[in-house]
């Protein structure tokens, strides 16, 4: 089924958190940090934002009954293996697994970190199909010892993939829902974050330019462009690409201009959750928003 004429009922999305960096600059694993507000480990703060996002879709009212789930579930090990949130580590592959022992996420090693974040990406899409392939086995019948290939249900391949990274601390739960909301609306368009340079950032010389990054959500008849990036560029080449053909729908997230590169970056933004919202989206507007 295309994203041409895609129902909503048949919108279903895979969430995948990037986690394979080395920290260099941090010179250490930063997403065991504390996170100022949840106390958490940032991997986990991250983690479990995505896992409330993914819930809140699933029991929405548009998601289909075959991909519904109780909301109790969505914090059980028993959570189907292809509704559950995709972590992609790299060098920190045994710290964030003993730390994330406890959720119901599929945890996938890119051995080949060191390429850069592209490889993560390829290896996030790859895993997210591969366990959709083993659901949709699961489901076919068996005949004379011989699985029917007319029983696959199309319904449980992901139609897109959310991409995130472990280390925005600022990011909430309604940052994706608006996010996943613009992309059931438009479903043939990537739906990225949009925000402006704050003038907080360092070292950084022009500070109005607008930003689109990830959070990111493409549709599947792009999935073969991500599989094609290589080196440490992310997914900025296919973003730039479909913005030229009118196919990007860009989504206000002035919370996903913060990331964590380093220690001192905790003391600038937990400045920022000293107000009462916790919420940098309410509590700062970027220049020109």
């Amino acid at each position: 089924m295309s994203t041409r004429n895609l129902n909503l009922g048949d919108y279903n999305i895979a969430f995948v958190l990037l986690a394979g960096g080395q920290s260099a600059r941090y010179k250490g694993n930063k997403l065991l940090s504390t996170h100022p507000v949840s106390s958490l480990p940032l991997i986990e703060h991250s983690v479990r934002t995505l896992i409330k996002a993914k819930e809140t879709y699933l029991t929405a009212p548009s998601a289909s009954a075959s991909r519904a789930v109780s909301t109790r579930a969505c914090n059980q090990s028993t959570l189907p293996v292809q509704n559950q949130v995709t972590v992609v580590t790299g060098k920190w592959h045994s710290s964030i697994e003993a730390q994330l022992s406890q959720l119901p996420v599929n945890l996938v090693c890119n051995t080949a970190w060191k390429e850069g974040m592209a490889s993560s990406i390829r290896v996030g899409v790859k895993h997210v199909l591969s366990i959709s392939s083993q659901a949709a086995l699961k489901d076919k019948t068996i005949s004379e010892g011989t699985l029917k290939p007319d029983c696959q249900k199309e319904a449980d391949w992901p139609t897109h993939v959310l991409f995130s990274l472990a280390d925005l601390p600022c990011l909430v739960e309604s940052d994706v829902l608006r996010l996943i909301e613009a992309s059931q609306k438009n479903p043939n368009n990537i739906v990225c974050s949009q925000w402006h340079i704050s003038r907080e950032k360092p070292g950084v010389a022009n500070n109005s330019g607008a930003r689109l990054t990830v959070p990111a959500i493409f549709p599947k008849d792009m999935f073969n462009e991500l599989l094609s990036l290589r080196g440490d560029v992310g997914a900025k080449p296919v973003i730039n690409k479909y913005l030229k053909a009118g196919r990007v729908t860009m989504v206000p997230t002035p919370n996903a201009q913060f990331d964590i590169d380093t220690p001192q970056d905790w003391s600038r933004i937990s400045r920022l959750f000293i107000l009462p919202s916790h919420n940098l989206a309410q509590s700062k507007k970027p220049k020109d928003a």
